[in-house]
């Protein structure tokens, strides 16, 4: 069936493409799950490098093109990046499709649809993950000397987790940029320390600044990003992908949180007993600090 657009936006593309998915078959099923899961690449990628990351032959993203509407990809991709131009993903056009969608499914509709569309930012982040590539990430973080995280505005949040959680078992962790923008400064970084960003288009200049000085001293870069030709990637040592699109306002984090905890627990893991007798050291000094309002609850005995 051949969709025909007026004046067609992404939102109304993302739209028609969920419709068609139940009654896609594969390969046309794969492809329309990366396009709805990673709409922030398209305007990045050319249709080959989309259809190798959706595993998927080129023809295919082609044919779903035509099946949209479009004389052929070129023209569907010219939507995104006209949006990307324009400024229609900016934050007054997401309160605006935040509001519509609010109205239309009512409260109970539109937290459905985003837990949804949550899950999926972190299925997307999940499933662009490789074996190797944690392998990498994860025995930089266990023999790093010191760890510094950043992320600016929603994306301080899984920077923060990030470094709360890692302090726990590697002291030397470090979150920069704790507030007005002071404890930037890294002027004696060496091959031993590791610096991880996390940042989404249109991507912080202060985030990409950390990682180009991290790299010039030689230290190790982790960039958490949506996109393979996002600024910082090109400073990167390691490079996860993750997706901002959702009804999150202004972007989601869901997928970079996901990434956090995954780098995090996996570290923990390798660093073995030390770790662990760090971790429960810091669990009683919080307790000792009178923090809890509550006692972690004691095991009971098993009944017998």
């Amino acid at each position: 069936m051949r969709i025909v657009f007026m004046n067609p936006k992404p939102s109304d593309i993302d739209a028609k493409l969920r419709q068609l998915l139940p009654e896609a078959r594969a390969p046309a099923a794969a492809a329309i799950q990366f396009l709805i899961a990673h709409r922030d690449e398209i305007p990045f990628r050319s249709m080959r490098e989309l259809a190798k990351r959706a595993r998927v032959p080129s023809v295919t993203l082609v044919r779903l093109a035509q099946n949209l509407g479009f004389k052929g990809f070129d023209e569907f991709r010219e939507i995104h990046i006209a949006e990307l131009i324009n400024g229609q993903g900016s934050n007054r056009g997401r309160a605006a499709e935040l509001v519509s969608l609010g109205q239309k499914e009512g409260p109970l509709g539109f937290a459905a649809q985003f837990a949804e569309r949550e899950i999926e930012a972190q299925r997307a982040a999940v499933t662009a993950l490789s074996e190797k590539q944690l392998e990498a990430a994860v025995q930089a973080l266990v023999e790093a000397s010191r760890v510094y995280v950043i992320g600016r505005r929603p994306f301080f949040a899984p920077a923060y987790s990030l470094s709360y959680s890692l302090r726990k078992a590697k002291p030397n962790t470090h979150l920069l940029d704790t507030g007005g923008g002071s404890g930037l400064e890294l002027d004696d970084l060496t091959q031993n320390d590791v610096v991880i960003g996390f940042t989404s288009y249109p991507y912080s200049r202060v985030t990409f600044n950390v990682a180009k000085n991290a790299k010039a001293q030689g230290g190790t870069v982790i960039a958490v990003t949506d996109s393979e030709n996002a600024p910082i990637a090109r400073f990167s040592d390691h490079l996860f992908l993750m997706t901002a699109r959702s009804y999150a306002f202004p972007d989601s984090v869901a997928g970079a949180y996901a990434i956090a905890n995954i780098l995090v627990a996996l570290t923990v893991s390798r660093l073995g007993s030390d770790a662990l007798a760090r971790i429960q050291r810091n669990e009683l000094d919080i307790r000792e600090t009178g923090e809890y309002l509550a006692e972690p609850a004691r095991r009971s005995k098993a009944l017998t």
